[in-house]
């Protein structure tokens, strides 16, 4: 029996990738020619972007760092009810102190890039630096906009808010945090 021998075209050759790696065939060509297949491949960066959690979360984070160092005696008293150890209570008021002081050298540094126009990834913490603002913004209101933001709310004040918080957390965990104890697992 003869077989016919013919040449292979470069349609072949395509439908042959296809069936081995169809995920290399649906590549571009061009990014075809920058993969080594004998790498593994590059685990990229977190990509997807939440510009409105970022915001957010600046602006909790510049109004509970404005509230302690503005308010520390209400801090204080605040640890306290929440169930904070008090013979941790200088410990955790150096410790708001330092995240303040971290909190607003990671901003200026922020607002210092962005600026620039020479950085690279200008706007990747636009997001914290918008919020950080809002929330400076937000905690310099007048008691009369503050209160009535609260009316609009339904709630008598924002101890409402972390004491419904504490509530659904417990409630969610069903973890008793004034049990919790510290242990080891080193050799006594």
């Amino acid at each position: 029996m003869r077989r016919a021998i013919r040449k292979q075209t470069r349609n072949d050759f395509e439908r042959r990738v296809q069936r081995l790696d169809p995920r290399f065939a649906a590549m571009k060509p061009s990014a075809r020619v920058e993969q080594k297949p004998w790498e593994p491949p590059r685990k990229t960066a977190f990509k997807k972007e939440s510009p409105f959690l970022m915001t957010g979360l600046g602006m909790i984070l510049a109004m509970s760092a404005l509230f302690a160092i503005t308010y520390p005696d209400a801090f204080r008293t605040l640890l306290l009810q929440s169930g904070w150890p008090a013979q941790f209570l200088g410990y955790a008021m150096n410790g708001a102190a330092i995240i303040s002081v971290g909190l607003m050298f990671l901003l200026f540094g922020n607002v210092v890039r962005i600026f620039n126009p020479n950085a690279t990834g200008r706007w990747n913490a636009g997001g914290l630096v918008v919020g950080g603002l809002a929330g400076v913004m937000a905690f310099n209101l007048p008691a009369t906009y503050v209160e009535a933001s609260y009316a609009m709310l339904g709630i008598s004040s924002a101890t409402d808010v972390l004491d419904f918080a504490q509530e659904r957390t417990l409630q969610f965990a069903n973890i008793d945090w004034a049990s919790v104890v510290m242990v080891s697992s080193s050799a006594k």
